[in-house]
């Protein structure tokens, strides 16, 4: 089986057949155009028969190794009864895609091949992708080598990986490997993302980590986690519990705990209850257009942060296999305080017990500072992030009072969560504390906020 002319060096092309209606051409002669440069009309075939070799092959050709061939009878023995359609199916689907991640990757297989052979899939890469690291993943493809030996080393090596316990890690690292030799992107899970329908769940499953962190797209496929989960999305805060957080997931995090945070718990209700990402964070009151919560949207800066998100995904799925349904029901505190800010009366109650001194006068208690308390209460009964918490009282003040009370949300926050408070701040938290712990026990009761 030759890949090439062996008088015009030309091999096939993604036509099957080249100049169709040329009738002058034995079928046996070569049929590649060798004048180019000429018009259509005038050009010429190479003509040079295929069927009558004109030199002895080199000494130095590679040849097939003692495993390709009983390989390729495994490979036949797959499409032929008593193997299922479907399996069958799901097997080449397998080997494409996993041929295509050495490619695409390469050098991150080298191990894989003897030198020969590792030689020869590199000249392939090279030539799918372009010699120059800029053009290395402009265009993603999986076109399979046209050498036959070449292909089927690639092939037999694709099959060795699939047949791995570990295929999730070997993928995983792989990807990895890629993606930090060039960050922009990962082509391997766009090859992926095309055929994921029709791959093995096996295969699905193993480079759901892989793919759903290094594909460009937001992912708005439905999805699940492969285990078995104990929690519904309803058990899960909008930002993750502190002590889940520091068990499973604040080795990985890096300097992006907030993110990392944040993104698990989007994660861990779409593992409940499926859907897009878009969906979970929308079901946990995280407003998608204002908020990044997934390692593909800025896998960069994660990887900047020192948090590996393949490892992140990791610890995340542990956690999810050893989550046990918690007796809180966020998605109820959620809803009780959708609409929701402390009360004229209630806040008067709260900074009338107070300590007063002769600076209480100077001190700011009044709107402005009662939204501030309501969002800090609401975080506490929630588990949630403030920027995410309602301003009811604050969208109902004129457009220049919204801006200004805006400018000193952060100031007033920082105050309101530094850890050494410091003057009236000290004592209106500590009330604000006792106040959302009878509050989060009334909405657990079926009271609600009064």
């Amino acid at each position: 089986m030759e890949a090439d002319c062996p008088h015009c060096g030309q091999h096939t092309s993604w036509r099957l057949i080249q100049r169709p209606n040329d009738h002058t051409l034995h079928p046996a002669q070569c049929r590649w155009t060798i004048d180019a440069q000429a018009e259509k009309r005038k050009s010429n075939a190479c003509g040079g028969r295929l069927d009558q070799r004109l030199a002895s092959p080199a000494d130095d050709r590679l040849h097939p190794t003692a495993g390709i061939l009983p390989f390729q009878q495994s490979l036949l023995a797959r499409l032929t009864p008593p193997a299922p359609a479907t399996a069958a199916s799901e097997y080449f689907t397998d080997l494409r895609l996993t041929a295509a991640l050495i490619s695409t990757t390469w050098p991150q297989g080298w191990h894989l091949f003897d030198t020969d052979a590792a030689e020869r899939v590199d000249s392939y890469c090279r030539k799918l992708h372009g010699d120059g690291d800029r053009s290395r993943y402009q265009r993603v493809r999986d076109i399979p080598p046209r050498d036959p030996v070449t292909c089927g080393t690639l092939l037999m090596a694709a099959d060795r990986l699939l047949s791995r316990d570990d295929l999730s890690d070997l993928l995983a690292d792989f990807v990895r490997a890629a993606f930090e030799e060039s960050p922009s992107r990962t082509p391997w899970a766009v090859i992926f993302d095309r055929q994921e329908a029709n791959c093995s769940e096996r295969l699905r499953w193993a480079a759901a980590p892989v793919t759903r962190v290094f594909r460009r797209t937001n992912g708005c496929r439905g999805t699940r986690a492969p285990l078995r989960n104990n929690y519904r999305a309803k058990h899960i805060p909008a930002f993750l519990e502190q002590d889940w957080y520091q068990s499973h997931l604040a080795d990985c995090a890096g300097s992006a705990s907030k993110l990392v945070r944040r993104t698990a718990a989007v994660r861990l209700v779409q593992w409940a209850m499926g859907g897009s990402q878009n969906d979970a964070a929308t079901f946990l009151g995280i407003k998608p257009d204002q908020a990044a919560y997934t390692a593909s949207s800025d896998t960069r800066r994660w990887l900047q942060a020192g948090c590996d998100p393949v490892e992140f995904d990791r610890a995340l799925r542990t956690l999810a296999s050893e989550l046990r349904a918690p007796p809180i029901d966020y998605r109820r505190r959620r809803q009780a305080l959708q609409n929701w800010t402390l009360s004229p009366d209630t806040w008067n109650a709260l900074v009338n017990d107070l300590h007063h001194s002769r600076y209480t006068t100077c001190i700011d208690l009044g709107d402005r500072k009662r939204q501030a308390s309501s969002v800090y209460v609401w975080t506490l009964v929630t588990r949630g992030e403030h920027t995410f918490a309602p301003r009811p009282l604050e969208a109902t003040q004129p457009d220049g009072v919204r801006q200004r009370w805006a400018a000193r949300r952060s100031t007033t926050w920082f105050q309101l969560t530094r850890p050494d408070p410091m003057g009236h701040y000290a004592q209106l938290r500590k009330s604000l504390a006792e106040y959302a712990q009878r509050l989060a026990r009334d909405i657990d009761e079926g009271a609600g906020p009064t």
